[in-house]
């Protein structure tokens, strides 16, 4: 059984730090692009709350939003953003998806 060479071990170490802290030694990266979102517009905005049978104000509490903001959507004024939009997508196709999040 050999014998473990711990400052021998400690000095590969430090070595091993000092290279990265000057940029010789890196990690491999992997850059991955989103899917872009389908379109989403104010019609299909107001489609889907209509298929869902609520308000406005229904409908923006149970994306936790406030309701001037989902009446900006739906006229056209703003866009929601990425992350409400899927929200909105995800309704479409699972109409129980706020059911789901109320549950949480």
């Amino acid at each position: 059984m050999t014998e473990r060479n711990i400052a021998a071990e400690v000095l590969d170490g430090l070595r091993e730090i000092r290279e990265f802290r000057t940029g010789r030694c890196t990690l491999r990266t992997v850059r991955i692009e989103p899917r872009p979102l389908p379109e989403l517009t104010p019609y299909a905005i107001r489609d889907i709350r209509d298929r869902l049978d609520v308000s406005r104000a229904v409908f923006a509490h149970m994306i936790r939003v406030p309701a001037r903001t989902v009446e900006r959507w739906e006229q056209g004024r703003s866009r929601p953003p990425h992350s409400a939009a899927a929200l909105i997508l995800m309704a479409q196709k699972y109409p129980d998806t706020f059911d789901r999040l109320a549950s949480l």
